[in-house]
């Protein structure tokens, strides 16, 4: 069934620009996600702005927030919450600010959760291509995943991937707590998202084909661990929701 995308998605996506990629990634992020016509809330959180919104592609389409935000650590998880309050569509998407993947791959993301009863999906079959710097300047020329697709490049992880852009039923995902704001800045949260979505007995899903491609960017402070003491709490964190059944992580959902 095909579904009026407008009406029932919204994009979301924090961020904090810490290079030149990065911000190239980003507009270009931004012009290949303006076609689908969906709402988009900018978050940048960092001492200073970074990105003038008048310059982007369909500005109409876009919500831009600032917040002076001093902290070495970007705390996205934070950032993301915020976003899903604020959307009033069924749907949001968050997405990362490097991530591109095909216009069919999202509405059958959507398309899951719509007649799927499915609470998390991905846009890609988990896949994950990560694309040189010089594979990443000829994609952005001639952006078209379907012609990468069949370049049949190997996918970074040998497990399916489960980062980059997801998915969610607004208010079902709320309900299961959100974002998990332990985790404080880049670490396991992705692979938190999943298992406990699955452990509150959630519906998670692929899209059966279909890669997602990462843009290059140098990696900086917020694409680490924050510093050692933190890796071992967020590591701690997973383990420990991962270990939980259902109704212990109702009850520990309840503490957040």
């Amino acid at each position: 069934m095909m579904h009026n995308l407008k009406d029932l998605l919204t994009f979301a996506i924090p961020f904090r620009i810490d290079s030149e990629e990065r911000h190239r990634n980003l507009c270009a992020v931004l012009k290949w996600l303006s076609p689908l016509g969906c709402k988009v809330f900018l978050l940048e959180a960092d001492v200073n702005k970074k990105v003038q919104v008048d310059f982007l592609e369909r500005k109409e389409l876009i919500e831009y927030s600032f917040v002076k935000d001093t902290k070495t650590c970007f705390h996205r998880t934070r950032y993301i919450n915020q976003l899903l309050r604020m959307a009033n569509t069924k749907i949001v998407s968050v997405w990362d600010t490097d991530i591109i993947a095909d216009y069919c791959n999202i509405r059958e993301a959507v398309r899951l959760i719509v007649d799927n009863n499915v609470t998390l999906s991905y846009p890609y079959c988990g896949k994950f291509i990560m694309l040189t710097p010089e594979n990443s300047v000829q994609f952005l020329e001639d952006a078209n995943p379907d012609k990468w697709d069949a370049k049949n490049l190997s996918p970074i992880f040998k497990r399916p991937f489960c980062g980059g852009a997801y998915f969610v039923d607004k208010n079902k995902y709320l309900q299961i707590g959100g974002e998990n704001e332990k985790f404080t800045g880049w670490g396991p949260e992705d692979a938190e998202r999943l298992r406990r979505t699955q452990i509150a007995g959630c519906q998670v899903a692929w899209i059966s084909e279909g890669n997602a491609y990462h843009l290059w960017h140098p990696r900086k402070g917020n694409s680490t661990f924050f510093d050692e003491d933190t890796c071992i709490a967020q590591r701690k964190e997973l383990i420990k929701v991962c270990s939980m059944d259902k109704s212990e992580l109702i009850e520990y959902i309840k503490t957040w």
